[in-house]
Parts: structure tokens; sequence; C-alpha cells
């Protein structure tokens, strides 16, 4: 039956030859092989054959052949160990340091007279120029001039209108008045043109510096107040 099996199924019976077992069983069978081949041949060395006739022959004993004498073995001549040459010596040079020259002695520079000195002239002060005389300024205030007091217009006497109008003058040196500007406004333009309209009419007393009359300006301030 296995070899029917074998025969129908080829590849199983080559798997079969193939498993680890069957490996191991062909080498058990191969081990006993072995061994008993190795038993037989153990067994015909110890029989010794039987002999018929002993003869015993007295043979010369030849002679002792010398052992052959071992050459002695040649060790290596030393290899002379060379000393490393020794370090050159280096001998430093002291070099001498060159002594510097003295320096020359500087010659004495020969000793200058010196120039006489020249008298010169003192210079003259220029003199001092005369202090000129202090201005005077201009006045208005004179009794003797008789000058006017401004108009109050009636309308701002009526409406309440009130204020103080502070006039620069450039008085003349004949005392006529040249120009008039308003430096301080009263806020009220009828108030400013009554105080215009009355120093235009004013004398003055001119400044004067020393006994000369110069043209000076002057401030002249005119309050505008109602009374009762």
């Amino acid at each position: 039956m296995p070899m029917i099996a074998a025969a129908q199924h080829p590849s199983a019976f080559a798997r079969y030859w193939q498993t680890p077992e069957t490996w191991v069983l062909l080498l058990v069978i191969a081990l006993h092989v072995v061994i008993a081949l190795v038993l037989v041949s153990l067994r015909s060395a110890t029989t010794a054959p039987v002999l018929d006739v002993l003869s015993i022959r007295m043979l010369q004993a030849s002679p002792p052949v010398e052992a052959p004498v071992k050459p002695k073995p040649t060790l290596p001549k030393p290899v002379p160990v060379k000393k490393p040459p020794p370090k050159p010596v280096v001998k430093r040079v002291v070099t001498a340091k060159p002594v510097a020259a003295p320096k020359p002695e500087p010659k004495p520079l020969p000793i200058e007279q010196p120039a006489p000195a020249i008298k010169t002239p003192p210079t003259p002060v220029p003199d001092e120029p005369a202090l000129a005389p202090a201005v005077v300024p201009p006045r208005f205030d004179a009794a003797y001039l008789n000058n006017p007091t401004p108009r109050y217009p009636a309308l701002s006497r009526r409406n309440g209108e009130t204020g103080r109008v502070l006039l620069r003058v450039q008085v003349g040196a004949d005392g006529l008045p040249k120009t008039i500007t308003i430096a301080e406004s009263s806020q009220f333009a009828r108030l400013d043109e009554a105080a215009l309209a009355a120093v235009k009419r004013w004398r003055f007393v001119p400044a004067r510096q020393g006994d000369q009359a110069i043209t000076e300006w002057v401030l002249v301030p005119l309050q505008f107040k109602l009374t009762r």
C-alpha cells in the first residue's frame, strides 16, 4: 500500500524523504554498520596464527648508529643598538650691543647783544569830549500858556462816555505842535477827536539843550470825566 501510494502520489513520497525524522533514522543505521565493521576487524587482529615450526636465529648486533647530532640552533646575532647621535649643543652667541657713539656736544650759540631800545614818544591822549548838556523836555502845563481844555462832546456827555486819551506830541523849537498821534485811545472816537482838536491849538515851552531850543517829543494825557 505505501508503494502504491508513493506511485500514485510522487510528491508525497519526496516530502517523506525530506523530513528530519527520515534523515535521523538513516544516520543511526549507518552508525550501526560502521560499529559492526570495526568489531570484526578487531577480532581478526587479536587471534594470532598457529606456527608449525619455531626457529630462532641469532642476529649479529649491528653497530650502534649514532644519532645524528642536532645542530645547535644559531642564535641571531644581536643587532647593536645604535645610540642616537648626541644633540648638537647650540652655543649662544652673545652679540655685543652696539655702544651708541657719544653725541657731540652742541656748540654754544653766539649770544646776540640786545639792540638798544628805541625810545618812542608817548602817544598823546585825546581830550575827552565835553559832555553834552542834558535835554529839558517840552512843557505844556505853564499857566501863561493859557491852553484851553478839550470840549466835552454833547453826545458823549448824553451817553455817559468817559475815558483817558494819551497823545504823543512833537513840539518844535518855536513851541508849536508839529505832529500829534494817539498813544492810548479812550475807546470812544468822539473823545479822541475832541482831544486832538484841542491840542492842535496849544502852545508849548520848547525843549532845551543848554541855551538852545530844540525839537522834542512829549506825552500829553487828557481825562474826560463827567461831574454831577
